[in-house]
C-alpha cells in the first residue's frame, strides 16, 4: 500500500532529496482533494481522472505505485529555490546523476493532475501547515515551499523565518498561507531537541512530555508527523522528571516498547488537543539509515521494479513501526 511505501522513502542524504520530492507532491495531492479537514468538493474538478472511467468512484490516492517520468518531472529547479538547504542541494554540490527528480506516484484507479502551487496556495489561504519530525520531515518541507515559492513571482511576497530555534516558517503573504517545520527528532521531550546540537552517545526521552513541543503545533490546520530513525538503538534512557532536576528516575528501556510510549503520549495529547474537523494529520513512521549504501545508478537506471522492491523489502526489517503507525494513528483523520 502506498501509505507504507510512504513511510519508508529516503535514504542517505540523497535520498532524503528523493523522500521529500516525492512524498511532499503525495501530501499535496492528499490536501488537496481532502474531504475532511477543507470543503467537500468533486475530485473531478481538481483534474483527477478516474482510469476506469466511473466518474463517480472515489480514487484511494494511497494504493498505488511510483513511475518514472522525465516528461512532466522535476517540479522545480534546485538552483532556483532559495529556500534550499545545503544539505539537500546535490547539483550544487556536483551530482551527476539526476534522475531521482523524476518519479511521481501513480494511484491504481485514478490520474492525479500535475502539482499546482497556485492552486494549493489557494487551499492553503489562511492555513498553517506544519511539519514535525526529523531531517526526512525538514526535507519534506524544502521540497513543499520550494514548490511553492516558484509560482510566487515577487519575491517580497513570501519570506522565511528562521532564528535557529525548532521552528522554521515560510510564509505566502499574499495567501496569508503558512507552511512551518518544527524539529523533534523523537516528538516527545529529549536531550536530542536542540536543531543543532542533538548528537549524543545517551538518548535520554522524556516519554510521557510533549507539551513543549506539541504547544507549536496546537493551532495548525495540517500537521505532519514523522519520527522513527531516531529511536533506532537497542534501548533508549527513558526519564521520569525533569532534565533541570537531579532527582529524576532514568530507566533504560528496549526501544520497541519505548517507541510505542512515545506514539502513545502524541495519540493522547493529540486526542485531548485536536479538533478533527478542523485539522488534517498524516503521519510517517519508518525511513531508512542514512548509513546504508546503495548505487543509486544501478538503483534508477532500471526505471521498473527494482526501486520498488527495494523500498518494499524494508518494510520486514521493521514491522513494529508499522504495527504502532497503524494502532495509534489510523483513524479517517490520520493518514
Amino acid at each position: 500500500m502506498a501509505k507504507r511505501q510512504l513511510l519508508m522513502l529516503g535514504i542517505r542524504t540523497s535520498f532524503h532529496t528523493i523522500a521529500a520530492v516525492l512524498v511532499a507532491g503525495l501530501i499535496f495531492t492528499a490536501v488537496f482533494l481532502s474531504r475532511n479537514s477543507l470543503p467537500k468538493e468533486n475530485p473531478q474538478s481538481h483534474g483527477v481522472t478516474d482510469r476506469g472511467g466511473d466518474s463517480g468512484r472515489e480514487c484511494n490516492l494511497f494504493e498505488g505505485k511510483w513511475v518514472f517520468d522525465n516528461v512532466s518531472y522535476p517540479l522545480y529547479k534546485e538552483e532556483d529555490c532559495k529556500f534550499m538547504s545545503d544539505q539537500l542541494a546535490c547539483e550544487k554540490f556536483g551530482r551527476k546523476d539526476l534522475s531521482y527528480k523524476f518519479w511521481r506516484w501513480q494511484p491504481h484507479t485514478c490520474d492525479l493532475p500535475r502539482f499546482n502551487g497556485t492552486k494549493l496556495l489557494e487551499r492553503l489561504r489562511n492555513k498553517r501547515m506544519v511539519y514535525v519530525g526529523d531531517s526526512l520531515n525538514r526535507g519534506q518541507w524544502v521540497s513543499m515551499v520550494c514548490m511553492v515559492s516558484s509560482v510566487i513571482t515577487n519575491p517580497k511576497a513570501m519570506y522565511m523565518h528562521n532564528n535557529g530555534s525548532n521552528l522554521i516558517t515560510f510564509k505566502a503573504l499574499e495567501y496569508n498561507a503558512t507552511i512551518d517545520y518544527y524539529w523533534a527528532p523523537l516528538l516527545v521531550e529529549s536531550n536530542s531537541d536542540d536543531p543543532t546540537n542533538h548528537r549524543f552517545p545517551d538518548r535520554i526521552v522524556r516519554i510521557q512530555s510533549i507539551e513543549k513541543h506539541a504547544r507549536h503545533w496546537t493551532n495548525a490546520d495540517i500537521i505532519v508527523f514523522n519520527s522513527y530513525l531516531w529511536w533506532r538503538m537497542p534501548h533508549i534512557k527513558s526519564l521520569w522528571g525533569s532534565f533541570e532536576k537531579s532527582d529524576g528516575i532514568y530507566k533504560e528501556v528496549e526501544m520497541v516498547r519505548v517507541y510505542e510510549m512515545a506514539l502513545q503520549t502524541l495519540s493522547q495529547w493529540l486526542e485531548v488537543h485536536v479538533n478533527p474537523n478542523i485539522t488534517k494529520l498524516f503521519f510517517m513512521s519508518m525511513s531508512p539509515t542514512h548509513e546504508r549504501y546503495i548505487s543509486l545508478t544501478d538503483l534508477f537506471n532500471t526505471h521498473d521494479n527494482a526501486f520498488l522492491i527495494f523500498f518494499s523489502s524494508l518494510i520486514d526489517s521493521y514491522p513494529h513501526s508499522l504495527r504502532f503507525s497503524d494502532k495509534y494513528f489510523i483513524s479517517p483523520n490520520i493518514l
